[in-house]
């Protein structure tokens, strides 16, 4: 679902049949590699490198060709950096269109795909840490706490169906999958001390609980953006895929 493509193109300059035994096939071409908008076709930079391939036939010398080139030098390395220079500058100037229409998937309560949207500026941009990071937190903690009140309310039916051991092994692993500091936390703990002591499957159940807070509290901002990240690559996955057709001659 990324907006931005390195595209590989190839260009036949000239091509000759030799006469040869068996014949053989002499392709001089272009390889051309550009970075690419995926959504517009523009083209934002271009490295080119040129070859030469001899085969049994036109398709086989390009893919001799091809086989041989070698992306590892200076300048290709150096085209990669002034692309990756040009991505965030064009995020940068795209900052406040993208959040405007972040915050129009906010203000509906798809928060996941809020942060779908917010996902694709890079951490590199400039206006990140002050402009996109605190809105990545907010929506994150929103969303968080719509799935915790979620996950509460699937436990809470699971027990009052079978308020037995059985019934508080499936209470378990549902909230297993409560995410940590959400706004459930202290109800899904009172929720547990009431039928815990009853069924071992819960005994341990708010120990572990606080041992994964903690850990999330540990670095907060950082396990905000990778479950941020996490949340909007899931909202993206079930959405249509576009599909490119790149020519290559």
């Amino acid at each position: 679902m990324s907006r931005f493509a390195m595209v590989p193109e190839v260009a036949i300059n000239d091509e000759q049949t030799l006469a040869t035994v068996p014949v053989k096939c002499n392709v001089d071409f272009d390889f051309v590699v550009t970075l690419q908008d995926a959504f517009s076709g523009k083209v934002f930079s271009t490295f080119t490198l040129s070859a030469t391939g001899t085969g049994n036939n036109k398709a086989n010398a390009l893919s001799l060709g091809i086989s041989k080139l070698k992306l590892s030098g200076k300048d290709f390395s150096e085209f990669c950096e002034d692309s990756k220079k040009k991505v965030v500058a064009y995020y940068e100037s795209q900052v406040s269109t993208i959040i405007a229409k972040s915050q129009s998937a906010a203000s509906a309560r798809h928060f996941d795909e809020a942060l779908y949207i917010l996902s694709e500026i890079p951490e590199e941009c400039p206006s990140f840490a002050t402009r996109v990071a605190p809105l990545i937190q907010e929506y994150y903690a929103k969303e968080r706490d719509l799935f915790g009140e979620k996950i509460l309310a699937d436990a809470r039916a699971a027990w009052a169906a079978s308020p037995n051991a059985e019934g508080a092994a499936r209470v378990a692993e549902i909230l297993s999958y409560m995410p940590p500091s959400c706004s459930s936390s202290a109800a899904a703990r009172d929720f547990v001390s009431k039928i815990g002591t009853k069924v071992e499957a819960l005994q341990n159940w708010e120990l572990r609980y606080m041992e994964r807070e903690q850990a999330y509290k540990h670095d907060e901002r950082k396990a905000v953006i990778e479950a941020a990240k996490a949340i909007g690559e899931a909202y993206a996955k079930n959405q249509p895929v576009p599909i490119y057709k790149v020519n290559v001659w």
